[in-house]
């Protein structure tokens, strides 16, 4: 899937999942003139993510709760930017 940066997204949203096109819109600024923060474009790409994996599996119900789909980027988020790799040989 690709992943477009641009200014704003359509109703001002933080971001837009078109699954039929293949690709996410990330924006720039949100609500009035206000920069998106590098941390909350992150959440904003597993937010559609989730979208798109849950449109994709038939899911539709959970997809079109946001309060859950939240939830789980926000954990997703957590997860990858903490997550720590560790060799066999360092434990």
């Amino acid at each position: 899937m690709e992943v477009r940066n641009v200014e704003r997204c359509e109703d001002n949203a933080f971001g837009l999942c078109f699954l039929g096109a293949g690709y996410i819109e990330i924006a720039d600024k949100v609500n009035k003139d206000d920069n998106q923060s590098a941390g909350s474009k992150v959440n904003t790409f597993y937010h559609e993510l989730v979208h798109a994996i849950l449109d994709t599996m038939g899911y539709k119900d959970l997809s079109g709760d946001e309060k859950f789909v939240n939830c789980f980027a926000g954990f997703l988020t957590e997860a990858t930017e903490n997550a720590v790799f560790i060799e066999e040989d360092e434990q």
